[in-house]
């Protein structure tokens, strides 16, 4: 009796085990892809710097950045409206979305605030930037998740899918899907280290033609 209760026993613990090395290796799976998409994002991005510097850096200065046109600015600015903040940032256009026009805390789904802004980018960006590829970024500030820790295992996960999901609605209004590259950047570059509130945004930034 008590060898049959040892080899049940045992046989419990090898199936438990089973499982959690399952469900380990599954978690492994899900990083490695997230992880993949993050680094390829990474690697358009800089295949694009690439290209630009060795077409010579054309309408560059000799610091390497673009120079800065307020007009430029003024015209942006004003077609996509005020719940957007449009910036140069490293020599581009960037076109910044606060998190309280588009989504509730730790959710990924577009709040309804958010559509009027985004078709104005999707507008601004098939007229005035086609033919160029747009990077859509996601930021977040630096506290941990905690009502939906459970659905994105940290901050630069959220981020992507937040910047996925922008993307998405930006190609459902004109935007070519292959002009677009997803960005998730979680905490690691804020716009003002001194300020949560400020940092938790999805930025639209212009890059060279495709």
């Amino acid at each position: 009796m008590l060898f049959r209760k040892t080899i049940l026993f045992l046989f419990a613990a090898a199936v438990s085990l089973s499982a959690g090395c399952t469900t380990r290796y599954q978690d492994m799976l899900r990083e490695r892809d997230e992880r993949i998409r993050e680094l390829s994002g990474d690697v358009a991005r800089l295949r694009s710097e690439n290209d630009e510097l060795q077409r010579g850096g054309t309408a560059q200065p000799a610091s390497g950045k673009r120079e800065e046109s307020p007009t430029e600015l003024n015209e942006v600015q004003n077609a996509v409206g005020d719940d957007a903040s449009v910036s140069y940032r490293r020599g581009r256009i960037s076109i910044g979305v606060d998190d309280s026009v588009t989504f509730d805390s730790g959710s990924i789904q577009l709040k309804d605030s958010s559509h009027r802004v985004l078709g104005n980018v999707a507008q601004v960006l098939t007229s005035k930037y086609a033919g160029k590829r747009f990077y859509v970024e996601g930021h977040t500030d630096s506290d941990p998740i905690q009502k939906t820790k459970d659905r994105y295992r940290s901050n630069r996960h959220l981020s992507s899918e937040r910047a996925d999901a922008v993307a998405a609605y930006l190609i459902k209004q004109g935007v070519p899907e292959a002009s677009i590259v997803v960005v998730g950047y979680g905490q690691y570059d804020p716009r003002d280290p001194k300020a949560k509130a400020k940092n938790r945004r999805v930025e639209i930034v212009v890059g060279d033609k495709m």
